[in-house]
């Protein structure tokens, strides 16, 4: 059985941008994600400190960000929150290796639509981002996959 191109309801591929300071993590997520009929990787940064100018560099911009938790230079809370206000249309996905509630709450509060580990499947992830893109929220757990 092969998969139908999910797209975004403006119909298109469902644009998403990896923001991650580990080279090996974006290059994976890039692979991930373009080989996914409907998706493209339309670009990877290694720190959120350019994430909202390269989102308004963007044309359509990013239909899903996925942004690592910790990584040097600008908090990636603070950009969730500023990608919030400055890019409304532009979802966000918190990635972390931190799945407790307190996190997850934070994360959702700045901003994110989402939350996954960087230790889950690769099905979970392409579909948190199917279901953010969709405008749905993402939250870990049994439900999802985990």
């Amino acid at each position: 059985m092969t998969n139908p191109i999910i797209s975004t309801p403006h119909g298109r591929r469902t644009r998403v941008l990896c923001v991650d300071d580990n080279p090996d993590m974006t290059a994976a997520m890039q692979l991930l994600i373009d080989s996914e009929p409907g998706m493209q990787c339309v670009g990877c940064l290694e720190s959120a400190d350019g994430l909202i100018e390269e989102v308004r560099r963007q044309t359509p911009p990013p239909d899903v960000v996925l942004l690592d938790a910790t990584m040097p230079g600008k908090s990636a809370f603070d950009a969730l929150a500023e990608l919030a206000v400055l890019s409304p249309n532009t979802r966000a996905i918190m990635c972390s290796g931190y799945d407790d509630p307190a996190f997850i709450n934070r994360a959702m509060n700045a901003g994110a639509w989402g939350c996954i580990s960087k230790h889950d499947e690769p099905t979970t992830i392409l579909r948190a981002v199917r279901a953010v893109a969709a405008g749905n929220r993402w939250l870990p757990g049994p439900t999802h996959g985990r």
